[in-house]
């Protein structure tokens, strides 16, 4: 059987603090790359959708389909997203509510 243990890297609330005025800013900024990295990551269909099997009304013949889905790991989000941030990587600027989003160098 293979090891099969995850590397985990602590990152240090003080480390955020350097790139940024303020570590709740830092996670912000961290967390909305994140989910730009995902929605990416779907829009090129690297991560997969599934719809639900349509129910019938009668309740005969439901089964549940499982999909062969070959498994390809990659970088979570979050680490990929932090790991620019760490890096010098992102713009972020401060917007008026209106939603802006923070952007890869």
């Amino acid at each position: 059987m293979e090891d099969q243990t995850m590397s985990i890297e602590t990152v240090h609330f003080r480390d955020m603090g350097e790139k940024s005025e303020d570590v709740f800013e830092a996670a912000l900024v961290v967390g909305k790359r994140a989910r730009q990295i995902i929605s990416e990551r779907i829009a090129r269909n690297e991560i997969r959708t599934f719809d639900r099997v349509a129910e019938f009304e009668d309740g005969e013949g439901q089964e549940e389909v499982t999909p062969d889905i070959d498994y390809v790991e990659m970088t979570k989000a979050t680490t990929e997203a932090l790991g620019e941030f760490l890096n010098d990587e992102l713009e972020w600027t401060y917007g008026k509510g209106d939603g802006e989003e923070p952007t890869e160098k």
